[in-house]
């Protein structure tokens, strides 16, 4: 599965690129981060990063009911997993391991594979993309007739039915900063809404949008969402410092003094359980015309 350079996958002898960076890594902010077109993708890749992709991909099972995807895929032979991450939906998709091989590349450059693809799936791509129309193209130029794309994400933003989040006043302020500085770094965490109308106008067919609502702490009555906020209390947890570090200190220029202090703010609103904050799980697919 073909994926952007954030993890140090098995890399295979017919990898895409001969660049020694592919190797390199860099310490930024006490955290570990691939040297792979260095700077332009904004998390880390260290150990603690990788266990908070798999708690991702859990959170995915959890909230899609076991399904790995909702694009009405049938017996796909050719699969691109974009931004695959440590790899575990790709694995898990793929069913047998040796149908499954890793490359090291940059999506957002021209692609040169030679045989187009029946399935391309992105997930928690927002943010990490920097001309749409230009990704959407490629993606549409690089599928069969009638293969799909499925893109999903959770929506850097928080809402609530009773107001309350505006409470979370930290957490308020970091979003509305993290997507001013995402936007100056030219790839904006606020994309989202658009990838259906944006698909659309690169050509896709039967796009469909669903979003799924994912509580930011286990606040819920319900067994089934009180759970789905528990892991993604967590995974918030851990994503917030490394997004708001890269970005408010290079964007921004922030000083871990100022970041520290808003960070200490956030864990409290989000532990706080009389907040009931939730944010939007958006996932959208369309196909190729035949």
């Amino acid at each position: 599965m073909y994926h952007q350079a954030q993890v140090p996958a098995p890399i295979e002898p017919d990898s895409n690129s001969d660049d020694e960076s592919l190797f390199l890594e860099s310490y930024e902010n006490g955290r570990r981060y691939h040297s792979y077109h260095e700077g332009e993708y904004v998390l880390p890749n260290d150990e603690r990063e990788q266990d908070r992709l798999d708690l991702t991909h859990h959170i995915y099972n959890l909230l899609l009911k076991g399904e790995l995807i909702r694009a009405p895929v049938t017996s796909p032979q050719r699969v691109l997993d974009l931004g695959t991450g440590t790899g575990i939906w790709a694995m898990d998709f793929a069913e047998v391991p040796p149908n499954c091989r890793f490359e090291v590349d940059d999506f957002e450059q021209s692609w040169s594979h030679h045989q187009p693809f029946d399935f391309i799936h992105g997930r928690e791509l927002e943010g990490f993309i920097r001309d749409h129309n230009r990704f959407f193209e490629q993606v549409l130029d690089n599928l069969n007739p009638n293969g799909w794309l499925e893109m999903a994400t959770f929506e850097t933003t928080t809402y609530s039915d009773d107001g309350t989040h505006l409470k979370a006043t930290n957490l308020l302020h970091a979003i509305k900063k993290l997507h001013e500085s995402s936007k100056l770094f030219g790839k904006d965490m606020a994309s989202s809404p658009a990838w259906k109308s944006r698909m659309e106008e690169a050509g896709f067919v039967n796009v469909t949008e669903e979003v799924y609502v994912l509580p930011q702490s286990p606040w819920p009555k319900d067994p089934k969402l009180k759970e789905l906020g528990r892991y993604h209390q967590l995974n918030m947890m851990e994503a917030v410092p490394p997004y708001l570090y890269a970005l408010f200190t290079r964007m921004l220029r922030w000083s871990r003094v100022e970041i520290e202090a808003l960070l200490a703010g956030i864990r409290k609103e989000l532990r706080n359980t009389s907040y009931h904050l939730y944010t939007k799980v958006r996932v959208v697919y369309g196909q190729k015309s035949g």
